[in-house]
Formats: C-alpha cells, sequence, structure tokens
C-alpha cells in the first residue's frame, strides 16, 4: 500500500532495503512531464526488463517490499505514474488510462528501451498493463497482471459503492477511514501509528481532489468500456502471468479466470489469505513467481569467445 511508504525516512530505509537508486528522466524538451522512477540492476540481453506499474493513489514505493527478494541480476524499473508519488505532469487535462499509456510508451523511447519488456501492474495499474500491451504489442515480451478491475460482469459490491459515491474506499482522508479501507482491502493487518497516518493524509490534502477527479474520470467512462478493451487481449501473444488474493472484496477472485481465459498462454496463482493489495501482503510470494515466470519466458545470450583460425 502507497500509504505505508509514504513517510520520507521509511521511504529512505524501505529503498536502501530493497537496493533500488532513485532517478528521473524528462520526457519532452520543456519538461512538461518529469518521470521519477526506481532502478535495479542492469539490462541483461536476452532477458526482459521488468517494468512495475503501481495502482490508482499509490506510487513506486509500493513494489519496494517486493523488490527487496528480487536480486539485481533482473533488470528492474518502478515508475511513478503521471499525477502519482514524485513524477511531475503539467498537462493535467487529459485523466484517462490511454493517455497514461502514451506516456509509459513515450518513457519507454526516451530510456531507448528497445528490447521487448516484461510488464507488471497492480490493480489499475494491470489494466494499464493490459491496455498498453494491447496498444503497442511490439514492445512486450510478457505481462504479470495483479487484480486489475474486471469488467462488470464481475462486479464487486465495493465497486458498486465507488459508482454510488463512496469514493472513502480508495481515497481515504481521515485516519479512521484509512484503517476502515484496510480492514476491507486486506488481511494481513496494519499497524502503523495515528500519528503517521494523520501526518500522511495531512501531507496529501493537495492532491486528494485530483485523485477524485481521476477516480471519477475512470469509473464514468473507462470502467464502462473495459470490456471492450479487454476483449482485444485475446489477440496477444505474450505469455502472462495472474495473481489474485483469494479474499479480495475489491477486484472478486473469479475474474482471474476471466483474464485466463481471454489471454492463450497464460497461468493463475491464487495466494490463500490475501485481499487485493497481492504486493504487499504476500511480497515475497510475488517476487518469486515473477521471477520464475521470467525465467521460463527469457532466454540467455552467451557470448562466445572469438574463433581462431
Amino acid at each position: 500500500m502507497g500509504i505505508l511508504m509514504h513517510d520520507w525516512l521509511l521511504t529512505i530505509i524501505a529503498a536502501l532495503d530493497a537496493g533500488v537508486t532513485k532517478r528521473s528522466i524528462s520526457l519532452n524538451d520543456d519538461a512538461n512531464t518529469i518521470i521519477s522512477y526506481y532502478e535495479k540492476g542492469k539490462f541483461i540481453p536476452g532477458q526482459s526488463s521488468m517494468i512495475y506499474i503501481h495502482g490508482f493513489s499509490s506510487n513506486k514505493e509500493a513494489w519496494l517490499s517486493v523488490l527487496k527478494f528480487v536480486p539485481d541480476s533482473y533488470h528492474s524499473i518502478l515508475i511513478d505514474l503521471p499525477r502519482h508519488g514524485e513524477t511531475t505532469d503539467t498537462n493535467a487535462d487529459d485523466h484517462s488510462i490511454h493517455e497514461v499509456v502514451d506516456t509509459l510508451k513515450l518513457f519507454f523511447d526516451t530510456m531507448q528501451m528497445t528490447d521487448p519488456l516484461c510488464l507488471i501492474g497492480a490493480s489499475i495499474g494491470g489494466t494499464t498493463v493490459a491496455l498498453f500491451t494491447v496498444k503497442y504489442p511490439e514492445y512486450v515480451s510478457m505481462i504479470c497482471l495483479l487484480a486489475p478491475p474486471p469488467t462488470k460482469l464481475h462486479e464487486s459490491e465495493l465497486i458498486k459503492k465507488l459508482h454510488a459515491g463512496m469514493d472513502y474506499i480508495l481515497l481515504p482522508t481521515t485516519s479512521e477511514e484509512f484503517y476502515a479501507t484496510a480492514e476491507l482491502l486486506t488481511v494481513k493487518k496494519v499497524t502503523a501509528p495515528k500519528a503517521f497516518i494523520d501526518r500522511y493524509f495531512k501531507s496529501r490534502l493537495r492532491v486528494v481532489d485530483q485523485q477524485r477527479r481521476i477516480l471519477k474520470a475512470f469509473l464514468e467512462y473507462e470502467y464502462l468500456n473495459l470490456e471492450q478493451y479487454y476483449d482485444q487481449l485475446k489477440f496477444a501473444k505474450c505469455p502472462a502471468l495472474i495473481l489474485w488474493g483469494r479474499q479480495d472484496q475489491l477486484c472478486v477472485v473469479d475474474a482471474a479466470y476471466y483474464f485466463s481465459n481471454l489471454l492463450s498462454d497464460s497461468e493463475v496463482t491464487i495466494f490463500d489469505e490475501c485481499g487485493h493489495f497481492v504486493s504487499f501482503e504476500k511480497a515475497e510470494e510475488t517476487a518469486k513467481y515473477i521471477m520464475e515466470f521470467v525465467d521460463r519466458h527469457s532466454y540467455d545470450v552467451v557470448e562466445l569467445p572469438p574463433t581462431k583460425f
């Protein structure tokens, strides 16, 4: 959960523990968009770089608990999406996932990441991965989806409440709402002190209205068209790993098989005693399954010594 990694000291400690380095890159000459990201390891020919994409109202720090278990023999990049975390973006008119997808492509182009990638997305980050895979398949070697929101066919009671205006489920603004949300969305008990939670909410008051607009745009337009978007996944040729929490109350576990039926080369793992935040509750297991998945679908390029005549 991004909220647990907001305090600057906790973030520094977690980043050091995960072995990541923080970097940033401008995506255009006038610096309208500056992407903040963590990097670990270096690109290895034949092995897909792993790109971790967080969910709504979260940040790149949400993946640090997973990266702690991923050695630097893998190349990993954790991105702050536009209007999240430390990424700066003055082009604030478009709040759509399609805009985020195009920004990701520009990021990869700017980084000169020309080899196909392993895209890993949690929650709405998983939707971003799915839409990116459909639009830019040439950039993708494999994908990993961690409980992305499904279509209305698998709509949960919590998503119905979000439609009814109860946005505190995903956007708590008080410590009381936060603890209630944590109880709904996680099995693992969250023990952050109230004083820390109160400090967090005070610091994020400036972005709450923007986050509400992003959520509103998603629910009123993109969510209603998810079936149309996701249906294009049946044409995807890349292998897919689908990870889900059995006790997920936001995105119900049956939806895992909806995605596996769309993706012809897919595998599903369901974690017991796990809610919506898979990477938070099952960090080590998530890292293990992702690395094994990448290993199975990558190949090693061995440089042979020059032939002597």
